[in-house]
């Protein structure tokens, strides 16, 4: 008789317990954009000639949409619940564009999928994007990009740069993260805006 009590007992706690499950909701999942303030400048542009942005490549521990944690030296946390709404790469290459055309740096800034020819071309890799959460220290977005600047005609590099930023941000959740990481995206595109200023390129 123990033989059978005991799978029929366990049949009995496993299927109470799927009924339960079958009426608790599924935790929701948030989304969030990188989204850097540019205001439209009125100026003409800088450079009377076009710039395309090839597209920025992300780090391989921060290519994945869910929001990157440090929790302590060495272990760090991606969360299945709070993601980008798209990729990062994607997403940032299409912020770059943006910013960089509103900005009236360049008579034209053409995305990736642009087939015209433009003098210069830019790229860039995303090295650190992450919330940074260890215990005993403030809460802060980490958000650090290397860009390159290349003459298309000949891929001479003309100009090379990294640009990092730490927002220290009000909490641990996750829309604290995304918005610091968004100040701090902006912060490096500001620093770039100046730089490319600055370069006085020649056609």
């Amino acid at each position: 008789m123990r033989t059978l009590t005991h799978p029929l007992l366990a049949l009995a706690l496993v299927a109470s317990g799927c009924s339960l499950d079958l009426h608790r909701p599924s935790p929701a999942k948030n989304y969030y954009l990188l989204a850097p303030a540019a205001k439209t400048s009125s100026d003409p542009p800088a450079y009377p000639f076009a710039l395309k942005v090839t597209g920025f490549e992300v780090a391989p521990p921060y290519q994945e949409r869910g929001l990157v944690s440090r929790l302590d030296e060495q272990r760090y946390d991606s969360d299945f619940y709070n993601q980008f709404f798209t990729t990062p790469r994607a997403m940032i290459t299409a912020e770059v564009t943006q910013w960089l055309s509103q900005r009236q740096i360049f008579a034209a800034v053409l995305s990736p999928a642009s087939t015209s020819d433009a003098t210069y071309t830019l790229e860039g890799l995303v090295t650190q994007l992450y919330g940074d959460l260890r215990p005993g220290m403030q809460p802060a977005a980490v958000f650090a990009m290397q860009v390159f600047l290349t003459r298309s005609a000949d891929r001479t590099i003309v100009f090379d740069h990294t640009y990092s930023h730490t927002v220290y941000i009000a909490n641990q959740s996750a829309a604290s993260v995304a918005k610091g990481l968004s100040e701090g995206f902006q912060q490096c595109l500001s620093e770039l805006e100046r730089d490319l200023r600055a370069l006085n390129l020649k056609p």
